[in-house]
């Protein structure tokens, strides 16, 4: 996930006229992200999860619960 400083740093060297590519070489950012980032209309590029997995937590979820409702 970007963080405000680096989109608004993208926004603001791509409307001095700086490519894309170029821009994506300097801050060692792939250039769908450098596009995806010019191309948001909010700074916010963060990805949610509809469902969070619990894959080494997920056989054991049932205990963890019942110890923590004991305590």
């Amino acid at each position: 996930m970007l963080v405000l400083e680096t989109v608004l740093r993208i926004r603001r060297e791509h409307a001095s006229g700086k490519a894309i590519k170029a821009i994506a070489r300097d801050l060692h950012l792939s250039r769908k992200v450098v596009r995806k980032a010019i191309r948001a209309p909010e700074a916010d590029m963060g990805y949610r999860r509809e469902v969070q997995p619990l894959p080494k937590l997920g056989p054991f979820q049932a205990q963890l619960d019942a110890l923590l409702e004991e305590d």
